[in-house]
């Protein structure tokens, strides 16, 4: 509780009731162009999940509007391998769209994807129950020895079909939510850097599963009974008044601090609902927790009662003497208003519905109990319906109309003082009703952009004119022979392996079993992993290449997966060395260079062999190097945090570098990465970027931290250091920094435990 102070800056402290602003995201698709028919966007789901998901929808359909089986009941086996298959397809479906997303951060893709799944789902819902009927009518034509039975289903149906279409609704939205809290939620975060394209509580929204947004079965289990009277004291839009009124009064006379609107927030998500008189316009005063914030007493007395210090106890005390005064003035605008009863009305509805059975509707018995029906009507009617049931059924239970009399003469007690917690639950649900509202309008609104194409002839024409937006499983997509449409190129260069070869066989060992069990098995093992093919092994190089293909976008993670690779092979050198130091053997050293082409190598012909021809192998080679005199100013510092360091030579000195290059490099069992592979990188996986001041250097050092898949699936981290090219100056350790860049696969245990520590 005590993270909701802010404390100022002046000689006494003062308290401060810190609120949020409701989150919203800005779903937009003014970046797609429209469809065939020039208004909407052209969407066409896999046919797979559509034919998967008309089968499923009738078939649940059809069991849940049977009279044997209520809404509470579990859905059968069948039904449940069907919702497992309908979870598995979308599943694919997803983590397919996040892979074709990735290079561009299309957040908008995702959201499109998932806006159209939900469209259809509620359409094909409400198609089935109309399906359904029709096929039960025809049948009452053609059976008579059936009729009476097919018109008793028919009218069951009619009577229950918002809660049956609900119910339905519900199964598959916890299918898909699932599903965006698995491991697909992840590796949307590790690719486009957002856990939620469209947050859990607008996709999980009541309101959204619901064909009526004022159902009141729907009002009852998840928000508040409201008057559906336009002209009540107890209607929305005179409470949505009330309610902003009375949240405004409380910021000005109240000591709070709002949060200001995050970067996501925008007008787009603000237009006026003329049918509902709702305006989309997302603020603090829609967000649940700020009402606890405000409000909760009770919570604020139990923080009080578990501090332990007394300048806690001061502030908290202090809160619950703001709390106080605005619960005062929250009963003092619903008393004004005249609402107290009806809500109190509302709150005791769902119990009554459950003691009378369901025999009344809810929304009579809330009239009842705001003194809006008579006692004797609703007596009336309750007995009608015990006749019709005892002719159903053998239930003898004793149900009375005194029941309803005896609440109202409570609540008509409990009116001259409610006491602050039902007045904090009823803002609450509220505004929780309210943002729900808000949000169903919003996405109401952003499904009618969206047209799901199924006849052939509308897809063929839509996909000609590139306005198609197709999103299936990866099997699904037409597999052409696949084109390769960029590669990386990992060089690695192996130093020692003469000496050690030497040695091994001064002592009459074999060097090639050596190497084969403790370097190149094991690097070949990494090569599956990885997704990587071999260029050339042999002896003291290693040059892999890491491909992409035009129809597999959930494998153009060619870079990622070269840096994990990479890490992976300084690993197997570090064992190898280990083995090598009990032995008393030398110590092998690597160098790895990594190299990214956005274009498709060459390839020559030995025979059957194929001999690949790229510029970034050369590039990658020169990356890998170390220059003799850096290695012998650094190789024995210990205490070196970086294993990359790139020189340039000073403008005046005519020595130009080794290998041809006017920069030459230390690295000694490091990975440096060049800067279109970096930057394809960043295309790849949502980095996060974090600053750090190494230790020695008086600048701060910027790393970049994310996650991407390997091929079998994993979730793997990298970590990379952007590093400043240095003067090169003889006789000197003070090298004056330049302004160009390059960039180092961090493996250093110290600089990953300090990361890790903050939470990356």
């Amino acid at each position: 509780m005590l993270s909701l102070f802010k404390k100022k800056q002046s000689s006494q402290t003062t308290p401060t009731l810190f609120l949020q602003q409701s989150c919203c995201p800005s779903i937009s698709f003014d970046k797609f162009v429209k469809g065939i028919d020039n208004v909407h966007i052209d969407v066409y789901l896999s046919p797979y999940f559509i034919k998967l998901g008309n089968q499923l929808i009738y078939e649940f359909v059809k069991e849940r509007s049977t009279t044997k089986r209520r809404f509470s009941d579990k859905p059968s086996k069948n039904i449940i391998q069907q919702l497992d298959a309908f979870n598995t397809s979308y599943a694919s479906m997803l983590s397919e769209a996040i892979y074709r997303a990735k290079e561009g951060k299309r957040i908008d893709s995702i959201q499109l994807f998932q806006l159209a799944v939900i469209k259809f789902v509620l359409d094909t819902v409400r198609a089935k129950i109309n399906q359904l009927l029709h096929e039960y009518r025809s049948a009452t034509l053609n059976e008579n020895h059936q009729k009476l039975k097919l018109s008793e289903h028919i009218t069951w149906i009619k009577r229950n079909q918002d809660n049956l279409l609900y119910h339905v609704n519900y199964e598959l939205f916890a299918q898909m939510l699932w599903v965006e809290k698995s491991t697909v939620g992840k590796l949307r975060e590790s690719l486009l850097g957002i856990a939620w394209t469209i947050p859990e509580k607008m996709l999980s929204n009541p309101i959204l599963q619901s064909p009526n947004p004022h159902n009141h079965e729907i009002l009852m289990k998840h928000y508040v009974l409201l008057s559906q009277d336009i002209d009540s004291c107890y209607g929305f839009n005179r409470l949505n008044i009330l309610i902003d009124q009375l949240l405004d009064e409380i910021s000005s006379i109240c000591p709070v601090q709002i949060a200001p609107p995050e970067k996501n927030h925008t007008d787009k998500n603000q237009f006026r609902d003329k049918e509902n008189l709702i305006n989309i316009n997302f603020s603090w005063k829609d967000n649940p927790i700020n009402i606890d914030v405000l409000f909760n007493l009770q919570k604020t007395q139990q923080t009080l009662e578990e501090a332990e210090f007394p300048e806690q106890q001061t502030l908290i005390k202090t809160q619950l003497k703001i709390q106080r005064k605005t619960n005062k003035v929250l009963e003092q605008h619903l008393r004004q208003a005249q609402v107290i009863l009806h809500l109190l009305a509302a709150y005791e509805t769902p119990r009554l519905y459950k003691y009378y059975a369901t025999l009344l509707k809810p929304y009579l018995l809330y009239q009842a109990l705001c003194n809006e029906v008579d006692d004797s009507d609703i007596a009336v009617k309750l007995q009608n319906q015990l006749k019709i049931r005892q002719l159903r059924s053998s239930d003898s239970k004793s149900i009375s109309i005194n029941e309803l009399k005896n609440t109202k003469k409570r609540l008509t007690k409990l009116v001259r003082k409610p006491g602050n917690e039902i007045l904090r639950r009823f803002i609450t649900d509220f505004v929780t009703y309210r943002r729900d509202l808000k949000s169903y309008h919003l996405m109401q609104k952003t499904m009618k952009q969206i047209h799901l194409l199924s006849d052939q002839a509308d897809v063929q024409l839509s996909r000609s004119n590139n306005t198609l937006h197709e999103f299936f499983s990866p099997e699904e997509y037409t597999k052409t022979e696949e084109s390769i449409r960029c590669h990386v190129i990992v060089k690695a260069d192996l130093r020692g392996s003469t000496t050690m070869t030497d040695e091994l066989r001064r002592r009459e060992l074999n060097p090639a079993t050596h190497f084969s069990r403790n370097f190149f098995n094991p690097i070949r093992q990494l090569i599956k992993i990885f997704g990587a093919e071999k260029v050339f092994i042999e002896g003291d190089a290693v040059i892999l290449s890491l491909f992409e293909y035009q129809n597999s976008p959930e494998q153009w993670l060619a870079t990622a997966r070269a840096c994990g690779l990479a890490q992976n092979m300084l690993t197997v050198v570090d064992k190898q060395n280990e083995v090598s130091r009990t032995h008393n053997l030398p110590e092998l050293e690597l160098g790895i260079g990594i190299c990214y082409s956005p274009e498709a190598p060459k390839f020559l012909y030995d025979g059957d062999q194929r001999i690949m021809i790229s510029p970034a192998i050369g590039i990658a080679d020169r990356l890998s190097s170390c220059s003799w005199k850096l290695r012998r100013k650094y190789s024995e510092q210990s205490n070196l945090l970086t294993h990359v360091m790139v020189f340039q030579q000073p403008p005046d000195d005519a020595f130009k570098g080794e290998k041809g290059m006017t920069t030459f490099r230390y690295n000694l069992n490091g990975i440096e990465l060049d800067t279109p592979a970096f930057k394809k990188l960043k295309n790849e996986v949502a980095l996060r970027q974090i600053k750090i001041n190494l230790p020695g250097d008086e600048y701060s050092t910027y790393f970049y931290a994310g996650y991407y898949p390997d091929v079998e699936g994993e979730r793997q981290k990298v970590v990379i250091r952007e590093g400043r090219v240095k003067i090169w100056q003889e006789n000197t350790n003070d090298y004056p920094l330049t302004d160009i860049l390059f960039y180092e696969v961090v493996t250093n245990k110290k600089i990953l435990y300090t990361i890790n520590k903050r939470g990356f």
